[in-house]
């Protein structure tokens, strides 16, 4: 009796998933990836989709950086919302705006750039210890690229305005996605 119920749950589930699997469309669930390119970013990003039209996106990203008695840490966090089109087409074009909060540190010698908050800093060579904290805002256009219905690529531009340390930023990033 024991092993008959597990044995008709198996077979149920054998037949029900690639009926279920064949009712999802693009982008549907919840998606797990991160920043391809520019490489050594650090960036993990989750992805989910509010309706036909609208995702929300949540970013966090950590770097350290380390030669010769010159070091760096940054850490950021951010949150998107973005605004779809085509969403049962492999190809998937959106626009959208995120907000990002970043913090970068080291010593040493350098200065950082505080509105990149994905990790990447720029070092000239000063000297001493420095710490930023910034808050930025990012209008983005991009599209996505389904390979299979669980798996994507995104590729996107954005433009960024950062207060903290202020500045103006463009930025392009690849990503890839895995359909949860």
């Amino acid at each position: 009796m024991s092993l008959r119920t597990p044995m008709v749950l198996v077979v149920v589930s054998l037949l029900l998933f690639p009926i279920l699997a064949a009712a999802q469309s693009y982008g549907d669930g919840l998606a797990v990836g991160g920043i391809l390119l520019p490489d050594g970013t650090g960036t993990i990003i989750g992805k989910t989709r509010l309706g036909d039209n609208m995702a929300l996106e949540v970013a966090l990203s950590l770097s350290t950086w380390s030669d010769s008695g010159n070091s760096s840490s940054d850490i950021g966090i951010g949150a998107g919302v973005l605004f779809l089109n085509g969403t049962d087409s492999k190809f998937q074009p959106y626009w959208g705006g995120r907000v990002c909060i970043g913090h970068t540190s080291g010593g040493g010698g350098g200065d950082f750039d505080p509105s990149d908050w994905r990790g990447e800093d720029e070092r000239d060579g000063n000297g001493g210890d420095d710490s930023h904290t910034t808050f930025g805002i990012i209008g983005v256009f991009g599209a996505e690229y389904f390979i299979v219905k669980h798996l994507s690529i995104e590729g996107e531009v954005g433009l960024g305005m950062y207060f903290g340390s202020f500045s103006l930023a463009t930025e392009t990033t690849l990503a890839g996605f895995i359909y949860l």
